[in-house]
């Protein structure tokens, strides 16, 4: 029973590797799109991503941005995270499932320290308190 569902993930592994979505995935250029955008940029990746380069990827966005005349662009690699932002040993995708925390607590600081940095008015969040 393990062979054949073996088997059946590899079938179902090509078939996403030969789909349309991923072939054109594998060619499709972001600059042209990435030139578009004037507003702030966070960029992040951890440096355990496995499936996102932070080292070929960043550089790319940040310049494609820049490049385009946005100037208001961070692009940050974040250590010891993987794809989903989560503290790991490899970053390999069989961790996932291994690691209890949903999202490395550094990443929630990062993402609202730099809104609160930028221009502008400031989010207004009401907290919800727990009911006593």
């Amino acid at each position: 029973m393990a062979g054949k569902a073996a088997g059946t993930e590899v079938e179902a592994q090509l078939q996403r590797i030969v789909s349309p979505w991923f072939r054109e995935m594998l060619v499709y250029d972001p600059t042209t799109s990435l030139a578009k955008v004037k507003c702030p940029v966070l960029a992040l990746n951890g440096d355990k991503d496995t499936q996102v380069s932070s080292k070929q990827n960043l550089p790319a966005i940040r310049k494609a941005l820049e490049t385009a005349g946005n100037q208001n662009v961070e692009a940050d690699e974040l250590p010891s995270l993987n794809h989903l932002f989560q503290v790991a040993k490899t970053g390999s995708p069989v961790e996932y499932a291994e690691i209890e925390e949903t999202m490395s607590p550094s990443v929630l600081e990062k993402i609202s320290g730099w809104i609160l940095q930028q221009p502008g008015e400031k989010p207004r969040v009401a907290l919800a308190r727990p009911p006593r």
